[in-house]
Parts: C-alpha cells; structure tokens; sequence
C-alpha cells in the first residue's frame, strides 16, 4: 500500500525521515522538482533503479540522472570534478544544471547502462524536499515520472505509475512548467578542460560563460537526463 502525503512545513522532517526509510528498504518514492514530479529511488538499489526503467518505458542503456543532496559529496562520486566544475556548481547549485561527470571506478550502482558508461549525470535540485532527502538518503538515482519520451508530469494525479509500484508519494500541489536543465558535459573523458554546453536549458551559455571563459556552445541535443 502505498503511502501519499501532502507536503507542509509542519510534517517537512518526519516526511523526508518517512520517504528515507522507504527508499532505503528498496521502495520508489515519487517528489517533486523544479518543474515536474520525479521517481527517485537509492541510486545503488539496482532493482530499485530498474523498476523506475520500466514504470517509465525506458529504451535499455537509458541511465538516470543522480540527485545528490550538497556538491560536498561529488568528490566522493566523481574523479574529475576540478576547479572548472566545482566553480559552476558553487554559482549555480542548487539549481537547473546538470554536470555530466566521470564516475569513480568503485562505484556499484547501475543506474540502467549496466555500467557500461564512464560518465554520468548529476546536479544538486533546488526544491527544498527533494534536496533533503538526497542528502538524508545518498545519491538518488532519479528521472521523470512520466512515460518516456513525454512531457513532464506537473501535479502528481497524472504520474502513470500503478500505486502498488510506488512507496510513497509526496505531493507538493501543482508545478509550474518550466524550462529543462542545462546540460555540461567534457569533450574528453579524463582530460581537464574542454567543457561543453550540450543541452540549453535554464541556465543560458552566456551566464555559464562569465564563470568558465572557455566553456564550449555546442548545437543543443537532448540526453538522457531531466
């Protein structure tokens, strides 16, 4: 059975303690960002990830993005976070940016590539609820609660997944639609520099520019990511 909240100041806590509880017994939680309500679940539950892939629909090799709850844990996380992208995160984290980065070799988690990618996708959120939880739970591995290839879910009535399949809900009302995350990615793996714009979303070249000169605008594609 699942269990639905509405969120308020007043049950804030006890919610992320609710929601970290069941994350962490394997469960899929489903909560709001920025402009559209997510699966997230334990970014190292492999099980838990993939079941998010088929509520989802995904195409196999579809990875998540990584919700983390500070940039003080990417460290830990990714072995080429250095000057250039710790300066974008402390400008504009928390917040719509997401920074494709190269992941340690001991990490255990699939986020849905079987671990076949060297890179991946993370970024702090600006909601409140969600940010709290991330840092309660560890990384969380998250993506649209919606079915792939359409349009965020903007009030959590419409998110398409059985009850029996989610955990918990989390309703923060209705979101405001809104513009994706910008998309940072290295041109080469391992080799400093040579930052790329890959995706425009939120966050504009120019204002990504007057903090790393020599970052790249690149025709914008779409990745895997929300």
């Amino acid at each position: 059975m699942s269990s639905f909240i509405t969120l308020s100041a007043d049950n804030f806590d006890e919610t992320v303690d609710a929601a970290t509880a069941l994350i962490n017994a394997g469960g899929i939680a489903v909560v709001a960002a920025e402009h559209g309500y997510l699966y997230v679940a334990n970014a190292f539950d492999h099980e838990a990830v993939r079941q998010i892939h088929i509520l989802r629909g995904d195409a196999k090799g579809t990875a998540s993005q990584v919700m983390i709850g500070s940039a003080d844990v990417l460290p830990g996380l990714a072995i080429d976070f250095d000057d250039e992208l710790k300066a974008l995160a402390n400008e504009f984290w928390p917040g719509l940016l997401s920074l494709h980065v190269m992941g340690n070799a001991a990490l255990t988690w699939d986020l849905g590539d079987s671990g076949e990618l060297s890179e991946f996708a993370v970024r702090v959120p600006a909601k409140d609820f969600l940010r709290a939880l991330a840092a309660k739970t560890g990384p969380l591995a998250a993506a649209s609660a919606a079915i792939a290839g359409t349009g965020p879910s903007h009030e959590i009535q419409y998110v398409p997944a059985h009850e029996s399949s989610i955990a918990i809900y989390i309703d923060e009302g209705a979101l405001p639609p809104g513009p994706a995350s910008s998309v940072v990615h290295r041109q080469i793996l391992g080799k400093p520099g040579g930052l790329e714009l890959i995706r425009l979303g939120a966050i504009s070249g120019e204002r990504l520019q007057a903090v790393v000169p020599t970052l790249t605008l690149i025709a914008p594609v779409d990745p895997s990511v929300n």
